[in-house]
């Protein structure tokens, strides 16, 4: 089939001129039909409003009468009522309108004992029945439409323990309204006519609440301005096609004249451009009638002068952009995405050409103890120069990685198990002769190292590397090994025994005895108020009347990968204290959960059955160590299914080890938690807390909910404060405290208001 040729501007503008005519003729024949289904639309659209109207304001009276009725059942004295009756008539008629408990002359209670009798019947107004229908509810509160006479009574039954823990069923309570006459009563129905609406139910019948929708028949309010409105359109569209008819008949004639003309020049223009370079001299002066096109031209001509330079520029920032991309912002090192992408290079790289390889892992001794000794702000600096020793010790080609926190790693191609001894004592020498006392850091700064090597006819053993050094690691920091280890047979044998046997029994003890695990909780506070809005729990190991920390036994969980056993417990004790009822009422509790975990389907089982709790503590979840993460798409999937339950999905120390932003795509997170180390960042009036800053407002932005971690001082609060970021949490604010100094707490300013 051949191709048309190549048409004239002038035919297309007659073409499409002749065919807007056509079309014209087509909308007026469409015009009648679209009015109507227009109508029709409208129509259907008053009645959605109205059920859901209607809908809204049924479910806002059960639920008001039902929000009464949990009200009673925990009022102290509707229990007493059930144990000592002599006053029981007065606290009906009198002390439960006195109170507010219920309100309105057409609301009703009445109490029954265990048996089910009736402590005294209404002297005045509806009668209450003798028994619920269809039995009393065993542990919550049910609520049933009764037809009595002319008039529909809706029931809500609710049971009464003797204590807040539902220890002892004293008897049982109902409380009853004119249902009809309280749903007319609300002022919420400005689309559904009132007088049209019914309750189809036979004398004496009796239907659960559940059904009440299916029962009731209505109309919506009829719309005066309907007719008025479709007129209007009819008249508009009439209108409409007569000036589309006279517009395509005078389009054509200015057509031709203001842009085919223009159009031919400015392709010729365009053809000069591709064949030389530029347009003639002579076209480049002479203007255009259209000032529009005459830009276009000229913006051609221009663009094609800077686009070389744009385009070298471009190359520049893309490079620069990557660089920073793979760095470290703290130590200048390569970072973890740096990392992974040189790692799966060199991979693929000794498939086909094997060689080599030695794999170094540092870790600074004691970083811990020197951080919360000396404050985050020496902590960074020791880092920095730990790093910059090391640089120094490796080979000019070597990079450094940091992995985050004080853990560093290399990998060695083309070295020898000697050569890379000797590089990773040379690490050590470097970092020994450094001067920390300037810090006011007096005690020794050291690194252990462990070291794996894999030679280049066992190159398919090279994904072990990463692995076998961090066993080594931990090997070279046991007590009198020299702190460099190579990985070989007698450290994988021992490899069970790298931490301490009082953590790793400890551990143990609790996953398998409850109650060892002790939850501290640290306030975090909304800005600018600084208001305690919720929580974070924080595991702690009661073991021989001492308390062991995360710092000592999180190594163990690392180890023995134990991390979803120790998520599951820590989940049954925040779900044990949060059923205590010693957190305030409304006050959230933020869980953190390992990345490894949140794949387990028991541990998304232990969620589910722990947001019961929502309506008391909002519940946040806390994603840790998210660079775990392999299985993206079951993670957003389970995330999700959270997310139902009322559970907000936090992303835990950002700015930390590997945290790109790709996680903050693809998982569905509600809030992000500035790591210490940016929020330290924020108080430096330098490049980076500039960034930092602006990178804060640009997440606030896009709808995030920013967390700021780590607040030791004032003047870095005011500055959270003043980018807006809705939360903070440290030292300044709160502590980490136990849970019953936080409910001595409460009750002490209780018992002061």
């Amino acid at each position: 089939m051949s191709r048309l040729p190549p048409l004239s501007i002038r035919y297309l503008a007659l073409a499409f001129i002749v065919g807007l005519l056509a079309l014209t003729g087509l909308v007026g024949t469409m015009a009648g039909y679209q009015t109507r289904s227009v109508a029709h639309s409208m129509a259907q659209r008053a009645q959605d409003v109205a059920r859901t109207e209607l809908t809204a304001a049924v479910e806002r009276l059960v639920g008001q009468m039902t929000a009464r009725a949990q009200a009673l059942a925990e009022w102290d004295e509707t229990r007493q009522q059930l144990v000592m009756s002599e006053y029981y008539t007065h606290w009906r008629d009198h002390r439960v309108y006195e109170n507010r408990m219920i309100n309105g002359p057409g609301n009703r209670v009445a109490l029954y004992a265990a048996d089910g009798r009736i402590l005294a019947p209404t002297a005045t107004g509806p009668a209450m029945p003798a028994v619920f229908p269809g039995g009393w509810p065993a542990d919550r509160i049910i609520a049933r439409l009764v037809r009595n006479g002319n008039a529909t009574m809706l029931d809500i039954a609710f049971p009464l323990f003797s204590d807040a823990h539902r220890h002892a069923l004293l008897g049982h309570g109902i409380l009853r309204v004119d249902f009809m006459a309280a749903l007319l009563e609300q002022n919420t129905l400005h689309f559904v006519d009132r007088n049209s609406i019914r309750l189809h139910m036979t004398a004496n019948e009796e239907i659960d609440a559940a059904d009440l929708l299916s029962r009731l028949t209505y109309a919506p309010l009829p719309n005066a301005d309907q007719e008025r409105f479709l007129s209007i359109l009819s008249r508009t569209l009439i209108a409409l096609l007569g000036v589309l008819g006279i517009a395509a008949v005078t389009g054509l004639v200015v057509y031709n004249r203001l842009l085919v003309r223009p159009l031919r020049r400015l392709s010729l223009d365009i053809d000069a451009m591709q064949q030389g370079g530029f347009p003639t001299e002579g076209m480049r002066t002479q203007p255009m009638q259209i000032v529009e096109l005459e830009n276009v031209r000229r913006s051609l001509y221009d663009y094609q002068l800077q686009l070389h330079k744009l385009h070298g520029s471009l190359e520049h920032q893309n490079r620069e952009f990557r660089s920073q991309a793979r760095q470290d912002a703290l130590t200048g090192c390569y970072n973890r995405r740096a990392y992974d992408e040189d790692w799966e290079t060199l991979r693929e790289e000794m498939k086909t050409a094997p060689q080599s390889v030695a794999f170094l892992l540092f870790d600074c001794d004691r970083f811990k103890a020197i951080n919360d000794t000396y404050g985050h702000a020496r902590g960074d600096r020791v880092l920095t120069l730990m790093a910059d020793a090391l640089v120094m010790a490796l080979r000019a080609k070597d990079r450094l990685y940091r992995f985050g926190g004080d853990e560093f790693a290399t990998f060695l191609v083309g070295a020898t198990p000697m050569q890379a001894r000797q590089i990773a004592q040379r690490c050590q020498n470097l970092l020994d002769a450094s001067v920390f006392t300037d810090l006011g850091i007096n005690e020794p700064v050291g690194i252990s190292i462990g070291i794996a090597y894999c030679p280049a006819n066992e190159v398919e053993q090279v994904d072990d590397l990463p692995k076998r050094a961090d066993i080594a690691m931990y090997a070279a920091k046991k007590p009198g090994n020299d702190r460099i280890a190579m990985y070989g047979e007698d450290i994988d044998a021992a490899s069970q025994t790298l931490v301490a046997s009082r953590e790793t029994s400890a551990l143990f003890q609790a996953l398998s005895t409850p109650g060892m695990i002790e939850m501290h909780y640290q306030p975090i506070h909304a800005l600018p108020e600084r208001q305690i809005e919720y929580y974070e729990a924080l595991a702690r190991i009661r073991y021989n009347d001492a308390l062991i920390m995360p710092g000592a036994f999180m190594p163990v969980i690392g180890s023995r990968r134990l991390e979803t056993p120790f998520d599951l417990a820590v989940l049954q004790q925040v779900d044990t204290d949060l059923a205590s009822g010693q957190l305030p009422r409304g006050c959230g509790v933020s869980v953190n959960l390992s990345a490894q975990s949140i794949c387990k389907p028991e541990v998304v089982s232990q969620l589910l059955e722990l947001s019961r709790h929502n309506d008391r503590h909002p519940l946040m979840l806390e994603i840790t160590e998210t660079s775990l993460i392999t299985q993206m798409s079951d993670v957003r999937t389970y995330l999700e299914l959270l997310r139902t339950v009322k559970y907000r999905i936090a992303m835990d120390d950002f700015g930390t080890g590997y945290s790109p932003l790709r996680y903050l795509v693809d998982l569905p997170v509600d809030v992000v938690k500035f790591d210490i180390s940016l929020v330290n960042k924020l108080g430096r009036d330098d490049r980076a807390g500039r960034i930092v800053a602006d990178f804060a407002s640009m997440m606030g932005n896009v709808g995030y909910s920013l967390v700021a971690e780590g607040v030791e001082t004032e003047a870095v609060l005011q500055k959270i404060e003043g980018l807006g970021i809705a939360h903070a949490q440290g030292y300044l604010l709160g502590r980490p405290t136990p849970l019953a100094a936080i409910a001595g707490g409460v009750a002490s300013t209780a018992r002061r208001a």
